[in-house]
This record gives structure tokens, C-alpha cells and sequence, in this order.
């Protein structure tokens, strides 16, 4: 909820989210449209969730998600 009350407090208008996140089985779980509610005003474009235990143990892969993700 933190995070969401900082969210919420700044301006949003004409600037683009891209949500990425680690879970452990959720995936974003409903946060995408969470975020989307927070950031009042923004554009939102396709997020990348990766499983923690990739994000800790397999970095390497993990690194390519986000590669492919930035491209």
C-alpha cells in the first residue's frame, strides 16, 4: 500500500508506464490494472513479470526477458 500512496500523489499526465515486477506464481496478478487506477492520466504499454526465483537464481535468463522485453 505504500507504494500506492506514493503513486497516487504525483502526476501522471502524458507519461507512459511500463509495469515490471517479480511474484512467485501470481504474474501481476491484477496490479497492471491497479497501476493503471494510480496513475491517472498515463499511458500504459505492455509490462514484463518474471517469476523471482528466475530473477535470483537464473539471471541470465532473467536478463534476456528484460532484453526482449526492451526491444
Amino acid at each position: 500500500m505504500a507504494l500506492f500512496t506514493f503513486i497516487e500523489k504525483h502526476n501522471w499526465n502524458e507519461k507512459t508506464v511500463y509495469p515490471f515486477i517479480t511474484h512467485e506464481g501470481s504474474g501481476f496478478g491484477g496490479t497492471e490494472k491497479r497501476l493503471e487506477k494510480a496513475c491517472q492520466g498515463a499511458t500504459f504499454k505492455l509490462g514484463l513479470a518474471i517469476p523471482g526465483h528466475v530473477a535470483q537464481n537464473e539471471r541470465d535468463k532473467a536478463r534476456q526477458k528484460v532484453d526482449n522485453w526492451l526491444q
